[in-house]
């Protein structure tokens, strides 16, 4: 290859990197915010066009009292997907790694502020201790939430991953 022909290739290589940022703020800006209990806990701008999944994984720790068949709300585990453009379309709460000494599910609470659309709904998770060897122990499991949002046309997935480990008492 001479170097007329390396010149001219190296010329559009540039003029396709410096026109792609250029090209893409056509797109505008969709802010996504992960939220725990009111207070941000992450937040990012989705703006290559390209990128439409965005998936971030917390890692909580929380003691409860050693009650055996007891449910316990985790208030350390309440999250919501929020944007300041809108609220998700939809929220699904999943667990995806159960725990060894008890049981997992759902709650959650409702607040006056977040999404313009009206009241904002927080997922959280609850435990039970149904096996009374888990006394004294740590135990844990996976909690996902999945949101939908969509901005311009554009369809996105968030998901946000919370790895719990539960100190249960003695």
């Amino acid at each position: 290859m001479n170097n007329l022909a390396k010149t001219l290739l190296a010329g559009s290589a540039l003029c396709a990197l410096t026109t792609a940022p250029a090209m893409a703020q056509n797109v505008p800006a969709f802010p996504v915010t992960a939220l725990h209990a009111g207070h941000v806990v992450n937040k990012t701008k989705l703006q290559v066009p390209g990128r439409q999944h965005l998936t971030y994984t917390f890692g909580v720790s929380t003691y409860i009292p050693a009650e055996l068949d007891k449910k316990v709300k985790l208030l350390d585990t309440l999250y919501k997907w929020t944007s300041s453009l809108n609220c998700p379309l939809s929220e699904k709460p999943k667990i995806k790694k159960k725990p060894i000494y008890g049981k997992v599910g759902f709650f959650t609470e409702t607040y006056s502020e977040g999404c313009s659309s009206g009241p904002t709904v927080y997922y959280g998770n609850t435990y039970k201790l149904t096996n009374p060897e888990g006394e004294g122990k740590t135990d844990s499991f996976v909690s996902a939430l999945i949101g939908k949002f969509q901005n311009n046309g554009v369809k996105y997935r968030g998901k946000l991953n919370l790895d719990v480990s539960v100190e249960i008492g003695e």
